[in-house]
């Protein structure tokens, strides 16, 4: 996936002061102009004080790129610390940290992966700060009703799934397409690296349906059809923040800060337009 370096940064803005009707959109940052020298002034400023703590490297579940690059720009404006997200599976991120690479925060999609890094001496602390939902994403279809009815459909040839090991995502849709026992639905069934890689099929054609992250469809709402998965027909996906012993040994006031912004009401709002579930 592209890097938010290269990509137009968004911005989440309430548009609404009436709490139940509240709309998010994304617009381009505006900035009002100002002078040249004080433009200048302010650019001194930044400079003199910037030190290599004034950022953190996340470590990020690819099912929550969509809402923390909306969280990022909440938070680097608030707190003027730059977050540098890189995404993958969790099990490969895992795999990634456990063989030395500098991240000071891991969000996971399960707990299991952040408990093994604790006990490697990766990490110091594990927070659930919310939960994902699976969901089946597909273009056309729109007389079937149920999961099992669009899998099957002879329209679906090509069902995108997250490796099944390191992704939880894939773990929980293999939880899910054992309890359909379906031979039929099981020989269409591509495997992705990660959610992010399912989507990239999707969005591109490569596979008729996915299975997927709910985030997928608070942005791509308009343009696919989609059917919730029953919870009860695969394990809770923990969305799980990781404080690594890298981060903490480093920068370890940002860390904390960080981890405790994830459970304050200004990110739970993002998280649940997002589709995650909070308490």
């Amino acid at each position: 996936m592209p890097s938010r370096s290269m990509t137009m940064r968004l911005h989440f803005e309430i548009i609404s002061k009436n709490p139940i009707e509240k709309l998010y959109l994304y617009g381009i940052k505006k900035i009002a102009a100002i002078s040249t020298l004080v433009v200048i002034a302010l650019l001194a400023v930044s400079c003199s004080r910037k030190t290599k703590t004034d950022s953190l490297n996340i470590a990020l579940a690819a099912n929550m790129q969509f809402a923390m690059d909306s969280i990022a720009d909440v938070y680097e404006q608030k707190e003027g610390v730059e977050l540098v997200l890189s995404s993958n599976s969790s099990g490969m991120l895992a795999n990634q940290i456990m063989e030395g690479a500098p991240f000071d925060v891991f969000l996971s999609a399960n707990k299991s992966y952040a408990d093994k890094l604790i006990e490697g001496g990766f990490a110091k602390s594990a927070e659930i700060y919310a939960h994902g939902r699976l969901v089946l994403v597909y273009e056309s279809l729109d007389s079937l009703t149920s999961v099992d009815q669009v899998l099957k459909s002879n329209e679906i040839q090509r069902i995108g799934v997250a490796n099944k090991i390191t992704a939880p995502y894939g773990i929980a849709s293999n939880e899910l397409l054992s309890h359909l026992n379906s031979e039929e639905i099981n020989s269409k069934v591509i495997y992705g690296e990660s959610v992010g890689q399912v989507n990239q099929y999707i969005t591109t054609g490569a596979v008729d349906a996915s299975l997927t992250s709910n985030s997928f469809i608070t942005k791509f709402k308009d343009d696919y059809n989609y059917l919730m998965i029953d919870s009860n027909d695969y394990t809770p996906i923990s969305q799980t923040a990781c404080s690594l012993t890298h981060g903490l040994e480093e920068k370890s006031i940002l860390v904390s800060n960080f981890v405790a912004f994830l459970d304050s009401d200004e990110c739970k709002e993002i998280l649940t337009y997002f589709g995650y579930i909070v308490d």
